[in-house]
């Protein structure tokens, strides 16, 4: 018997609307029989690194002539910034947006005043050519060393962002022809052709998703991608380094840096957008996949995030447990993913019994059409990594890792790092529609 419960993190979260939405879950408690759940082993490749450039991974399809929408959010935070969930999430809704993370402005400073507070760390969503059923979406990590060269690295990774999602949203083909790795290389390209970028890399994970239910995911460097469906974890990807601490990454080089480096000797980290592994995977109703920098993906192991998006999912009833103790996609998860969808959680939760003295209590918070199962799970693994980062007595993967390559010198516990996540649930359009043979 396991009891999924949630937990608050204390002085972490801030805001009265948000503590409320994690206040009413954190009292939601569901008792199920859930089965041990573990992480598939790494994959170990029985042919030479260089031909591991790309990779296919498939997933058998349902058959079903019915569309899929995506509900995405986004929760990204600063290292040096306190989380807040009413201003660290961002809920992408095709309804009233064509894109999230456009940068706006003439000016360099007017671009850098419209960029979420996510420190180096930059992400985007938009609909492909103004398609609903069809969207792009990735996120990138400034590359933190060129800051002890004078440069800004959140310029080139929020720049990158910022284009990946013009090229998405002004794409004028059909939608099924836009390819992860290309609009990666469109991206890259107008930051070379961008004068104002003399400098800068990083890296990237960017995922192209259909109506039809194929996703084509295009990771270069340390980012990542992770798909659960039903309590497992189906699929998730693997980084690229040249060595330890130095992943694959898009950069810009300014020529003079580019000589000095062939004058006194070392090598140029210059990859490009086609050394990215590309992976196609075939989504399902109730899937939910996730893309992070590694700042979470250094503090949390896959493990951990999978206990954490499953018992969200099930305590806010997106999955239950059927009759035979097998995890089920619940009848309630199109409306827990529409805007407001955990609103009932809230207005269920136990509140005080007002004073007589008191106020009259006061209208609702435009604020709760936020409240989303997809805008909890992208907080709950924000917050979880933040507060693994500055946890010294857990060792995270990074630890582990450095351990490996420096075992005279072990890192303890975790690693501090901006963080950006974004979750896309699958949901099946129609579902409660009765099929054609059932007429």
């Amino acid at each position: 018997m396991t009891a999924v419960t949630f937990a608050n993190a204390g002085g972490l979260l801030h805001g009265s609307v948000s503590a409320r939405l994690w206040n009413a879950v954190s009292a939601f408690t569901l008792c199920a029989s859930v089965q041990p759940v573990r992480a598939s082993p790494p994959v170990r490749w029985p042919f030479p690194a260089a031909r591991r450039k790309a990779f296919f991974h498939s997933t058998v399809p349902r058959h079903s002539s019915r569309r899929i929408s995506y509900r995405i959010a986004v929760s990204a935070t600063g290292k040096d910034r306190v989380f807040r969930p009413d201003t660290n999430i961002f809920n992408f809704d095709p309804t009233t947006h064509d894109a999230l993370g456009i940068q706006t402005g003439r000016t360099y400073h007017e671009r850098k005043r419209s960029r979420p507070d996510s420190g180096e760390d930059a992400f985007f969503v938009s609909k492909v050519n103004g398609d609903t059923d069809a969207v792009a979406f990735g996120v990138a990590d400034g590359v933190g060393g060129w800051a002890s060269s004078g440069v800004d690295p959140a310029d080139f990774s929020h720049s990158f962002c910022s284009y990946m999602a013009q090229a998405a949203r002004d794409w004028n083909s059909e939608a099924d022809r836009l390819r992860a790795r290309a609009l990666m290389q469109m991206g890259y390209d107008r930051c070379i052709d961008d004068k104002s970028i003399y400098a800068g890399g990083s890296t990237a994970n960017v995922a192209v998703a259909r109506g039809d239910g194929k996703v084509e995911l295009a990771n270069l460097g340390d980012s990542g991608s992770i798909l659960f469906r039903l309590a497992a974890v189906h699929h998730y990807s693997t980084s690229q380094t040249h060595g330890f601490n130095t992943p694959y990454q898009l950069s810009v080089m300014p020529p003079r840096m580019r000589a000095q480096s062939n004058i006194f000797g070392g090598k140029a980290i210059e990859d490009l957008p086609y050394d990215a592994s590309v992976t196609h995977c075939t989504v399902q109703h109730g899937d939910v996949l996730l893309l992070a920098t590694d700042g979470v993906l250094d503090n949390l192991f896959n493990q951990d995030i999978l206990n954490l998006v499953t018992s969200r999912m099930m305590a806010t009833g997106a999955w239950n447990t059927t009759s035979n103790t097998h995890i089920g996609v619940s009848d309630e998860l199109d409306s827990l993913t529409r805007p407001g969808g955990l609103s009932s959680l809230i207005s269920s939760a136990p509140r005080p019994s007002p004073s007589p003295s008191s106020s009259p209590s006061p209208p609702p918070d435009p604020r709760t059409r936020e409240h989303t199962l997809q805008a909890l799970l992208a907080a709950a693994v924000a917050r979880q990594a933040k507060m693994s980062s500055m946890d010294l007595r857990h060792d995270g993967p990074f630890a582990k890792e450095s351990r490996r390559y420096h075992p005279w010198d072990p890192w303890r516990g975790g690693k501090v790092d901006d963080i950006s996540v974004i979750v896309a649930i699958a949901v099946e359009e129609g579902r409660d529609e009765p099929k054609d043979s059932e007429i």
